[in-house]
């Protein structure tokens, strides 16, 4: 039987929740599902009298000959739909290993920038059934728990933003079918189907495993009944973390670490993982086996440090400290002009004030910026580790002062660009709620 296009009624219910937003972003990369989804939100903001404003971002890879092209293609799509588009560009000098993964990351990173800079509070990605199913059966070969076979969630929630993913019960025939139907050209990506990679290879095995009954249906189904026990789970875990831990404006987390040993193993875990999220910024969850490895060495030894997923988690005075960690490399350096905002370190968004009188550079306080606050007197009133890594605002090598944390966290002695020469800076910590 000949796939169905997605109807009108079908995408009404689909994005039914894009409503409670103002803007949205679509993620749209060229191929048939990412132009399916930009055809019917187009087509569903027509019909309504009011809807959120949608902007469309494509992300050139630069990975393969023909992907400025194809980001152009989509731009002349999107103007045809009347949606406004934007090209962001992957700037590197060649990938070599995890290709796919750092392709990915950088995608989110791109896209997160962009909309934090444009004032967009969410993005839609067009994460479909079949990917639902190849995610599950990826997940389930490398010994995953209820998180990682609960698969790809409708929502969630990256760098400050919200994610929507509203195709997550469709099958990708359908999409295709549906952009056949409006006539939009589209690619295919040759590493969809490249055996080097492990989703090619399962993409070749699924219709073998539909044979034996394991269709992409019935995964997708154990996917969202472990996505109802992850619920449950994260529950539990939250009232954990209510009671026993606490997160800190600055961009860091403290937990009772008597508390966390004598937690069930499993929310124990959660707890960790959730903390180490909100402080480290990463773009992907860390594995359990780490989890479980980290756990056991800091209840074996709770006087040992360790470092996993950009974080440093310290024991002091009973507390397990989790902080961002301060790499050789450093952290990212961030210009602003005024009146610009930024996300900084896809932890912090950085908004300076229109009436600054001058551009500064956001880069990590760092030791020279607390030796310098140590001098003045006016260390800010955080673990010195985790102050390290408070973004500071700079214009050379010269230390202009922190921004304003807002009312959650004043720095009383410390200098604030609030207060200094008309400079007004603002910091947001995007994952500070448990």
């Amino acid at each position: 039987m000949r796939p169905r296009p997605v109807s009108s009624e079908e995408a009404e219910a689909l994005f039914a929740g894009f409503p409670r937003f103002p803007r949205l972003a679509l993620a749209v990369s060229g191929g048939p599902d990412s132009l399916a989804l930009m055809h019917l939100a187009a087509r569903w903001r027509d019909a309504r009298r009011e809807s959120p404003e949608l902007i469309v971002l494509t992300v050139d890879h630069g990975l393969r000959a023909g992907s400025r092209d194809e980001a152009l293609m989509v731009g002349r799509a999107a103007d045809a739909a009347g949606l406004p588009h934007a090209v962001l560009t992957w700037t590197h000098d060649g990938v070599g290993t995890s290709l796919q993964a750092r392709a990915r990351a950088a995608r989110y990173d791109l896209m997160a920038a962009y909309a934090h800079a444009h004032d967009l509070p969410a993005l839609v990605t067009a994460h479909h059934l079949d990917d639902q199913a190849e995610t599950f059966l990826m997940r389930l070969k490398r010994g995953s728990g209820v998180d990682g076979l609960s698969a790809i969630p409708e929502q969630g929630d990256w760098a400050g933003l919200t994610l929507l993913r509203p195709l997550l019960e469709m099958r990708k025939e359908r999409l295709v079918a549906t952009v056949e139907e409006a006539g939009l050209p589209f690619v295919t990506d040759p590493s969809n189907a490249d055996a080097r990679f492990e989703r090619g290879r399962l993409r070749g095995a699924m219709e073998a495993l539909g044979a034996l009954g394991l269709t992409a249906e019935a995964i997708a189904l154990s996917a969202r009944r472990l996505r109802r026990a992850r619920a449950a789970l994260d529950a539990a875990s939250g009232d954990f973390l209510a009671r026993h831990a606490e997160t800190s404006a600055a961009g860091y987390a403290a937990i009772d670490l008597a508390a966390l040993a004598d937690a069930p193993e499993e929310i124990a875990l959660r707890a960790l993982s959730r903390l180490m999220a909100m402080v480290g910024g990463g773009a992907d969850p860390v594995r359990l086996a780490k989890l479980e490895t980290l756990l056991a060495a800091l209840i074996a030894e709770p006087d040992t440090a360790h470092t996993l997923a950009r974080c440093r988690i310290a024991p002091k005075g009973g507390r397990l400290f989790i902080v961002r960690e301060m790499r050789k490399e450093g952290l990212p350096v961030l210009d602003l002009r005024p009146g610009e905002g930024a996300l900084w370190d896809n932890r912090f968004h950085i908004e300076l004030g229109t009436g600054a009188g001058m551009a500064v550079t956001v880069r990590a306080l760092g030791d020279a910026g607390l030796q310098d606050l140590r001098q003045r007197e006016a260390l800010p009133p955080v673990p010195r580790i985790a102050a390290r890594t408070l973004p500071a605002c700079w214009q050379g090598e010269t230390l202009l002062g922190l921004p304003d944390f807002g009312q959650a966290l004043t720095f009383e002695a410390a200098p604030s660009l609030r207060h200094e020469g008309g400079l007004d800076c603002r910091a947001t910590f995007l994952r500070g709620a448990i």
